[in-house]
Order: structure tokens, then C-alpha cells, then sequence
């Protein structure tokens, strides 16, 4: 019966943060790319997002979830998706508090066809990107 009532009780959770549409703690979004670097071949991107600091064994809290690139005759649009992994699962769990203090991650993407003067589009607020 316990057992039941345990299922009960993390289905209903479950339900209930699927429902809210917000979901749970630990969701992931579309950071904002600062800046990009193309490379001399023109179909290299090196994006800059920042995060917070990795912790002195590597590990970092904003883990990338997905990335994406969509080219089309005029522009290249890029995006980072990431989840803090040091948020709360639930909103009654404590979290670990970090600072999004400025760490520049660099995240690559790689192109059908070389950049060519095309501009670069942030997915996340749909700006251009500066390139430097």
C-alpha cells in the first residue's frame, strides 16, 4: 500500500509540473549569445554565452542541451539552449545559489556553406550577433 501511495504522490507531482506548463525547477532556455567568432574558413561559428564560473574540478552548473544553426540565403541563426543543474527539482527543494557573474563559454557550430557576408541572428532574442 505504501508503495502505491509513494507512486500516487510522484505521479500526481509529476501531473502537476507538466500542467503549469513552467514545469519543474531545472527547465531549459535559450541563453542569449553575447558575441561570435568566425573562423577563417567561413563555416566555423564560435559563440559566447555566459554563464557562471565552473567550480575548480570543471563541473558548471549551466549544462547545453541543445544547440542550433539555421542557414538560410541572408542569415545564420544560432541558438544555445542550457538548464542549471544546481536549480531545485521541486519548489520546495533549496537550491544552490550561483551567480551568473560573466564566465564566457564558447559554444561551436558548424555551417553548410561559408558565412559570406551573411548576418548572424541570436535565437534567443532574434538580434544580430556582434562578430568579433
Amino acid at each position: 500500500m505504501a508503495i502505491y501511495a509513494t507512486r500516487m504522490l510522484g505521479f500526481t507531482v509529476a501531473a502537476i509540473c507538466i500542467a503549469l506548463s513552467t514545469g519543474c525547477g531545472q527547465q531549459a532556455h535559450w541563453y542569449p549569445i553575447e558575441s561570435a567568432v568566425v573562423g577563417a574558413d567561413g563555416r566555423t561559428i564560435t559563440a559566447i554565452i555566459l554563464t557562471s564560473e565552473p567550480a575548480p574540478d570543471g563541473t558548471s552548473c549551466q549544462v547545453v542541451t541543445s544547440k542550433q544553426v539555421s542557414e538560410t540565403s541572408n542569415q545564420v541563426v544560432i541558438g544555445v539552449e542550457a538548464r542549471n543543474e544546481c536549480e531545485p527539482r521541486f519548489p520546495w527543494e533549496e537550491g544552490i545559489a550561483t551567480l551568473s557573474i560573466g564566465y564566457q563559454r564558447e559554444v561551436r557550430f558548424d555551417l553548410n556553406n561559408p558565412l559570406n557576408g551573411r548576418q548572424i541572428i541570436d535565437r534567443a532574442t532574434q538580434q544580430v550577433v556582434p562578430r568579433f
